[in-house]
């Protein structure tokens, strides 16, 4: 057993770094209207569904580990309902073009990573839920809407619906009358906590969840890994790239290596850049943001100048 969870493990590996070593390039096509993604021998990975909106020109070689797109694939639609809270009209595919999932629409793009994870939502049934960035489901989408991740913590709402406020520009969810209306704190593993009123020891306030307190999601598993967020946190590089984050704010552990991705993630509490930290088996500092390969982090802060 332990033997053929070896080998599945050097399998995905290599076909992980197979598909990151596959060059990819973006196409547009002859009317200029639409966008795709072909391979260096001119084969089409991502059909031309795609309105051309987004960060790339024709013929520009896309690096990115998963690649979002405006629009969604022939024959997909979620259509747009103005008392829906959960819509989307973008879709994520891996660097073989399998559709990954469709992320919510936030801020006219697609939902932001945060924490390691972004909110999607299922085209069949109109529903949020919460996905890891590469595509693993983390809270299945049963809910009318999801709050950002905070702490490792969510609320998930049934029965409410979206209300545009005056002027068109900004929307909040409301009470459905016709419907049970039901809120839930979750955890990014999708199950339901209690928060209680007193504080105990190393309990979270969650004052944008219900000013209730909840016990600490992210957890250091031994002495090592305290270390490791110790040594983080006073690394000179490390708070130049959280600069934007408040002071006080703890330093999470949002993943540990496994056999296909042998590093640990880490991401600064509350922090306002969609950047995270990289440490692999010998302690070594790289950038990291779910997106583009891994840099060396101190090479990453010198491109910024």
């Amino acid at each position: 057993m332990v033997r053929t969870i070896g080998i599945l493990a050097l399998f995905l590996l290599h076909i992980v770094a197979l598909a990151q070593s596959q060059k990819l390039y973006l196409f547009v096509t002859a009317d200029g209207l639409k966008q795709g993604v072909k391979d260096q021998g001119g084969r089409v990975v991502i059909p031309a569904d795609h309105p051309v909106i987004g960060y790339w020109s024709d013929g520009e070689m896309i690096t990115d580990s998963i690649i979002d797109f405006y629009g969604m694939p022939a024959g997909q639609q979620l259509d747009f309902d103005s008392l829906r809270p959960a819509y989307t009209a973008n879709t994520t595919f891996d660097r073989s073009g399998r559709v990954l999932y469709y992320p919510f629409l936030f801020d006219n793009g697609a939902d932001y990573i945060q924490e390691g994870a972004r909110r999607y939502v299922d085209p069949k049934t109109g529903k949020m839920g919460l996905v890891h960035p590469y595509g693993k489901v983390l809270i299945p989408a049963t809910y009318d809407f999801i709050t950002p991740l905070q702490d490792g913590y969510v609320v998930a709402y049934n029965g409410v619906q979206r209300q545009t406020e005056a002027g068109g520009e900004h929307w909040r969810i409301v009470p459905d009358s016709k419907r049970k209306y039901e809120a839930l704190v979750l955890n990014k593993d999708g199950k339901k906590v209690k928060g209680e009123e007193q504080e105990s020891q190393g309990a979270i306030l969650q004052w944008a969840l219900d000013s209730l307190y909840y016990p600490p999601f992210y957890r250091v598993a031994d002495i090592k890994e305290q270390k490791l967020l110790t040594r983080v946190q006073q690394d000179r590089d490390v708070q130049q790239l959280f600069m934007g984050a408040s002071t006080d704010a703890p330093y999470y552990i949002l993943e540990r290596p496994t056999a296909t991705f042998p590093y640990y993630v880490i991401g600064h509490s509350r922090q306002y850049s969609f950047s995270y930290l990289i440490v692999d088996e010998s302690g070594a500092l790289y950038h990291f943001d779910y997106y583009k390969p891994m840099m060396p982090l101190k090479a990453y802060l010198e491109s910024l100048q």
